[in-house]
């Protein structure tokens, strides 16, 4: 189920910014976020992507990451730099992991806006207020995993 949501949300994002992924039909690319159980292979047809957990179809890249590189690469760090740094592994056709890194770095989502139309304005603040802390603070997944913990057995002392 997990996978369906993810392919859903990759797939309604590149639509919603008109994002072209035809440079990508034909690719496989494995990811895996070392510190989550997230292990998918991506793969790019018809300009779409299809998220699948069989992991032992043949890829075109592997890419190896902790939640905090993908959140860099997120926000614009260099794919170049993060793989100097040694916080990046891909085993491949690197130039397979850049396009896919500049397609998502193309994204401009606004998490509020889009909780909002769920939740209402008021719980989309409060949880965009709470994303923006961990933003600004440590973003070791430890440090992410206690504070979620931390919110959810004691909301009002979070700050």
């Amino acid at each position: 189920m997990k996978y369906i949501i993810l392919q859903r949300a990759l797939n309604y994002l590149f639509e919603v910014h008109q994002i072209d992924t035809q440079l990508l039909d034909g690719k496989v690319i494995y990811f895996s976020l070392q510190d989550l159980p997230i292990k998918v292979n991506f793969v790019c047809t018809n300009e779409r992507i299809f998220v699948t957990n069989n992991t032992d179809a043949t890829s075109d890249v592997n890419i190896k990451l902790h939640l905090s590189s993908f959140l860099a690469l997120i926000r614009g760090q260099s794919l170049a730099e993060l793989l100097r740094q040694d916080k990046i592994i891909i085993h491949g056709d690197i130039k397979t992991a850049q396009l896919l890194v500049d397609l998502l770095q193309q994204i401009e989502f606004d998490f509020e806006e889009e909780l909002s139309k769920y939740t209402g304005d008021a719980v989309a603040y409060k949880v965009g207020k709470i994303m923006k802390k961990f933003k600004s603070s440590d973003n070791s997944s430890t440090s992410i995993k206690d504070k979620i913990t931390k919110f959810i057995i004691a909301p009002k002392l979070f700050h």
